[in-house]
């Protein structure tokens, strides 16, 4: 996982437009045009942080105490924070006649999250085009059914852009006051809804895969995002129906109850949306939910956790170990030292960084350890989901969940490489055998 100062270079570029980004929308929440009633500058970062990392977490009620030109501006740091700062700024260059140069093209890469620069300028131009059709046919879906709850046309369409936009970007805010529990009995918003949360975070590689390559090869990319993304919402939705049958969904009728599971199990996957007061749920199905969250979406999506590819070079490495087998491999490709490195990396630090922060968090809060830890681990996958004690946390624990939202949006390695300065030992040491377990 050597990497060159250019590289190291270009991770820290990517690490300081972002934080510039989120000071600059926090700047523009806390104007008085831009909210009702006082708003704290601590909570339009948070708002910020929150939007732009497409988390989805919120100590206000950006319903009701944002203007319409503050959820303007709400829609636009989301579509920004899903799409990509680096993706939109690439097209501002093709307007203005200029040529993306290799620079130009590395920082997408890292952006990204991609080390193919052969596919990374027709990528870039697929991700805001792919975006704006999912979110078209998702807010027509929307506008049709929420139509009839407004009295004014404009603010049902307002309402449904935005919508769309919080479902295809996996932020999770909403505009209807109480997520979509109100729409626990409409069927055509939770599932086109899931559908929507589901393809923001299967990642646009696939997505440019499967619908302009469909005859060709799939990548083993692609295949594994396509098939750990279905695999785990199959499984979710079946376990959720289970356990909470005669639970939160009790007085439900069958299909509502499949319909709930199925919506549940996607929005876990760094949704942010919610039927159901969460608190309603056993224990049991809590954790579900957070292995879910944990595990989150694709590489280059709208989803944060660890990620699917990650969660199975994981698992492979697993298997090659109890085999005794000195390679990794995964559908007969041997997988490269450098991705097991790296899949290692990534589930240690976030590991690492849910216990440090959950331990930080209970040492400010009286809140019950479940509730911190669960808000905890939403704020660092990005999933927006809470048990309701966000708008009720102390300035530190805020300033702890900013930190983890910005980390779990940019990567592990933007962070390490943007804050340490690590440099490959070029010594090399005897070997020793070491007892271990």
């Amino acid at each position: 996982m050597t990497q060159t100062k250019s590289n190291i270079k270009q991770f820290r570029f990517v690490f300081v437009l972002y934080v510039s980004t989120i000071l600059l929308f926090a700047l523009f929440y806390a104007a008085p045009i831009s909210h009702n009633g006082e708003l704290g500058y601590l909570d339009s970062l948070f708002l910020s942080t929150s939007a732009l990392s497409v988390t989805g977490l919120s100590s206000i009620d950006v319903s009701r105490d944002l203007t319409r030109l503050g959820q303007m501006l709400l829609i636009f740091e989301m579509q920004l924070g899903g799409i990509g700062i680096l993706v939109v700024m690439s097209y501002l260059f093709l307007m203005l006649g200029k040529r993306l140069t290799m620079t130009n093209l590395l920082l997408l890469s890292k952006d990204q999250n991609q080390s193919n620069l052969r596919t990374i300028r027709s990528l870039g131009f697929s991700v805001l085009v792919i975006a704006l059709i999912v979110e078209a046919i998702c807010f027509l879906i929307t506008l049709v059914q929420i139509l009839p709850r407004f009295d004014n046309k404009t603010d049902a369409i307002f309402v449904a852009v935005f919508h769309s936009v919080a479902s295809f970007t996996n932020s999770g805010f909403d505009l209807f006051g109480d997520s979509l529990i109100s729409f626990k009995d409409n069927k055509v918003i939770l599932l086109t809804t899931a559908f929507t949360i589901f393809l923001g975070s299967l990642g646009y590689p696939t997505i440019v895969e499967y619908v302009f390559s469909f005859k060709k090869k799939k990548s083993l990319f692609s295949k594994i995002n396509i098939r750990m993304h279905t695999y785990l919402l199959v499984a979710g939705s079946v376990v959720f129906f289970a356990l909470e049958y005669n639970g939160a969904f009790s007085g439900y009728t069958i299909l509502n109850k499949l319909t709930n599971a199925i919506f549940l199990s996607a929005t876990a996957r760094n949704g942010g949306f919610t039927t159901l007061p969460l608190s309603s749920i056993t224990m049991t199905s809590l954790m579900i939910l957070m292995f879910l969250m944990f595990v989150g979406g694709a590489s280059s999506s709208a989803g944060g956790g660890i990620r699917l590819t990650t969660l199975r070079v994981l698992i492979a490495k697993t298997v090659s170990v109890a085999k005794s087998q000195d390679y990794t491999v995964i559908k007969k490709k041997t997988i490269s030292n450098e991705a097991i490195n790296k899949s290692f990396l990534i589930f240690f630090s976030f590991s690492m960084l849910l216990f440090v922060s959950a331990v930080i968090v209970s040492m400010l809060e009286k809140q019950p350890f479940e509730f911190i830890i669960f808000e905890v681990l939403s704020a660092l996958t990005n999933t927006g989901l809470s048990l309701g004690i966000t708008g009720e946390l102390a300035p530190v624990s805020k300033i702890v969940l900013i930190l983890l939202m910005i980390i779990g949006r940019i990567g592990v390695f933007s962070m390490i490489y943007s804050v340490l300065r690590l440099e490959a030992s070029k010594t090399r040491y005897l070997k020793e055998d070491l007892a271990v377990g």
